[in-house]
Order: structure tokens, then C-alpha cells, then sequence
């Protein structure tokens, strides 16, 4: 149903261009004046925008499959205490590459909003080292903890095979360490509100997932020396959000 709609949408316009309706030439010409500065941002941040389009061909993927199927896929990809007995490395890498349903679109936004400026902050190495260290350490903290509730009868014994898949945990740690890239008088409103938001949904959901988003926060923090590098903070110049600095990208 998505792909006819967009087809559809596709077609539509391209008839009222074709037509010269007076707003689709409006968008084509106002889509001429951005494209330089759309494709500078998406050019700077290169790892962000790749995953990006990885998770929209996993979460297109999904959303053509029977729920049962999508189930199935999701459980064979998934962190859970199953799933990591058998293949950890693989489950460890994979889980990280799904997005259930349509929770996708919140994701593109965050992507632009977080992660592109951060990897442009940091560089892509360092970034891709944040994101998947905070990824592999949530998940191992949040497992373990699920161990231990379900062996002293705090938990379920059926959440051993829980769906637990996405980008969040990395997100998480991303978010935390961009804390260091804001204006001092942005960061401790941004660091409270990481926090706090992490800290109400796991005092009010009490789930392993939580415990493993307030385990990727820290490890964001705990990643503040590499924000102490000279290249790094030669990019602190360069408006957080701007596609194109005032002489180019640097």
C-alpha cells in the first residue's frame, strides 16, 4: 500500500509539473534553490545518512511481510538471552539494522537532527565508534540484568525470546555525547532532558529495554575525552545545524 501511494503521489505530480500548475513549479523551483544545501548535508555525514537507507530497506521490508513473518524476522535478529546464546556476534551486529513498523519515520528525524551533526562533530570513526559501543554495552548491561530478574522469578520466563531490535541504544549514547558539542547555556537543559527522559520511562516502564537506553546515556558521557580532540573542537566553528558554512565546508 505505501509503494502504490507514493507511486501515486509520484504520478500526480509529475502530471501538475508537466501542466505547469502554479505549486508544483513552486516546489520544483524551491527544491532547485536547496539541493546544494540538502546534498552538503547529506555529503557531511556519510555513515548517518547510509544507515539511514539501510533501515529504510530493512523497515520496507518488514512492512511487506505478514505480521507472522515480520515476527519471525525480528525474533532471528533480535538481542534477546536466546538469541545471544546462539549467535551473539551476529545478533549483536543485525539487531541494530531494524526498525519495527513505522516508528521508522520518527527515525528520520532524529537521524537529521542528532546524529548528522554529530558525526560531522566527531567525525565518522569516532561516531560510529559511540554509536556502537553505546549499541554493544546497553544491550550485554540489559541482557544481564534480565538474567538476573528472570533467575530470581522478577521477570518472565518467556522474555528470554523478547523482541528487542532498533537503533535506540546507539542512539542514546549519540545523543548524550553531543551534549559536549552545544553552547554551555543548551547543555545542561539538553543533558537534564536526556536524562530525565531516560530516568521517567524506566522508573514508569521497569523494563530491560530502559535500563539498557540509561546504560547507553552514560556511556555517551563517558565518552567525553575524545570530544577533547583538537580536530574536534575546530569544528565547534561551524553552526551546529548549518549545511554549508559561511566558507564552505571544511
Amino acid at each position: 500500500m505505501i509503494l502504490i501511494g507514493i507511486l501515486a503521489v509520484a504520478i500526480v505530480f509529475d502530471v501538475a509539473v508537466r501542466r505547469n500548475w502554479r505549486l508544483a513549479i513552486l516546489l520544483v523551483a524551491r527544491w532547485k534553490s536547496l539541493r546544494p544545501f540538502v546534498l552538503a548535508y547529506l555529503r557531511r555525514s556519510p555513515a548517518t545518512f547510509a544507515y539511514l537507507v539501510v533501515l529504510s530497506v530493512t523497515t520496507w521490508v518488514l512492512l511487506g511481510t505478514s505480521p507472522k513473518v515480520s515476527k519471525l524476522v525480528l525474533l532471528e535478529h533480535s538481542t534477546n538471552l536466546h538469541e545471544l546464546r546462539i549467535n551473539p556476534i551476529k545478533v549483536l551486529i543485525r539487531s541494530a539494522f531494524w526498525a519495527p513498523g513505522y516508528e521508522f519515520l520518527a527515525w528520520i528525524f532524529f537521524f537529521a537532527l542528532v546524529l548528522a551533526p554529530a558525526e560531522y562533530w566527531l567525525g565518522t570513526r569516532r561516531w560510529v565508534l559511540v554509536f556502537a559501543t553505546g549499541h554493544v554495552l546497553a544491550t550485554v548491561g540489559s541482557v544481564t540484568a534480565l538474567w538476573f530478574a528472570i533467575r530470581y522469578g522478577w521477570a518472565a520466563k518467556n522474555l528470554q525470546e523478547t523482541i528487542d531490535v532498533g537503533v535506540s541504544y546507539g542512539f542514546a549514547a549519540v545523543a548524550a555525547i553531543f551534549t559536549y558539542r552545544l553552547p554551555p547555556s543548551w547543555r545542561w537543559a539538553w543533558a537534564l532532558s536526556t536524562v530525565g527522559i531516560g530516568l521517567v520511562a524506566l522508573v514508569v516502564n521497569q523494563s530491560f529495554t530502559d535500563v539498557g537506553h540509561f546504560l547507553a546515556l552514560g556511556v555517551g558521557f563517558a565518552f567525553y575525552p575524545i570530544t577533547r580532540d583538537f580536530w574536534v573542537q575546530s569544528r565547534k566553528a561551524t553552526p551546529i545545524w548549518s549545511t554549508i558554512a559561511s566558507k564552505g565546508l571544511a
